[in-house]
């Protein structure tokens, strides 16, 4: 539906984005993570039209396009991270100043407005003003805004920051079935969780420069299905490096923890505790986490 290819963006001599190529399929709901910094908010800029790349092309359906083009920017939606509605107007108002400004009539600005109202959950309150709104709401009201004019891809920036349990899932609820109606979704978020159970693939932003892109299930199984948490005595480095090389599995060290992942680590872990006999603290198992993968991938540009 919509690629990247060799996106640049440099700022006074420093370069946010660096090379950046992507593709993202028609319907899918498609997660960019990463730290501050890391150039996701610039790259959203760049898609939404707000902001021209320093080199690289954007294409629409295969076809190469001027993100500042009316043309273009007609067939897109933007969620910022900032809610964007205006305070002293209602949700209902909100919504047809939108419409509006998008060029239609009344005859077909009211049934769409009532629409996105139900769809958003909005209806009992859409005579209020909208700075009575608590910032679940406020989001909710932003995605609707972003949607007045049915556009098939749609840009979000941090949409659920800042929200409580209840308002973020009620939020991914309504984001996931834009994805059912054969939207295309882009979403930046920091949060790991989410980004594992709601989209369909992620990119890692780090520094700039795309670092890993696929299914969470893909990136997580770069680190292996499993993670096994140890503490060992002093001195115990080497045991851990014969027992982990016999069993096909790989270490690393994070803090005070000895960190080993692999296949089937589960029928391993007998062979594990009796290799280190002596040596052996505390032993914790668990499934990787999308987390686990992202900081590991940090540690390595840190490196």
């Amino acid at each position: 539906m919509i690629s990247l290819l060799g996106v640049d963006k440099e700022y006074d001599g420093l370069r946010a984005l660096s090379g950046v190529s992507l593709s993202i399929e028609e319907g899918e709901i498609f997660g960019l993570i990463g730290p501050n910094g890391a150039g996701k908010t610039t790259l959203i800029r760049i898609l939404s039209g707000r902001m021209d790349p320093t080199r690289g092309e954007i294409l629409f359906q295969g076809e190469k396009v001027e993100a500042r083009h009316p043309g273009y920017r007609s067939r897109i939606g933007l969620v910022p991270q900032d809610p964007a509605c205006y305070g002293r107007l209602t949700a209902r108002e909100n919504l047809g100043l939108m419409a509006r400004l998008y060029g239609m009539g009344r005859e077909e600005a009211v049934p769409r407005v009532e629409e996105l109202l139900s769809w958003s959950g909005l209806m009992e309150h859409a005579d209020r003003q909208a700075r009575h709104f608590s910032r679940g709401m406020l989001q909710r009201l932003s995605l609707a805004m972003g949607m007045v004019h049915s556009p098939p891809v749609i840009f979000m920036d941090e949409p659920t920051s800042g929200l409580d349990p209840e308002a973020r899932s009620s939020l991914w609820e309504l984001i996931s079935r834009l994805s059912g109606e054969g939207k295309t979704v882009l979403v930046t978020t920091h949060n790991m969780e989410e980004a594992d159970h709601i989209c369909s693939r992620i990119a890692i932003l780090v520094k700039g420069r795309v670092r890993e892109v696929g299914s969470p299930r893909e990136i997580k199984g770069l680190l292996g299905a499993d993670r096994l948490e140890l503490r060992l005595e002093n001195g115990a480095e080497g045991a851990l490096s014969s027992v982990c090389g016999r069993l096909g599995l790989a270490w690393r060290r994070e803090g005070d923890l000895y960190v080993v992942t692999g296949e089937n680590i589960p029928g391993k872990l007998p062979e594990v505790a009796s290799g280190l006999a002596g040596s052996l603290r505390d032993l914790h198992y668990r499934e990787v986490t999308l987390e686990d993968a992202f900081l590991r991938f940090m540690r390595e540009v840190g490196e």
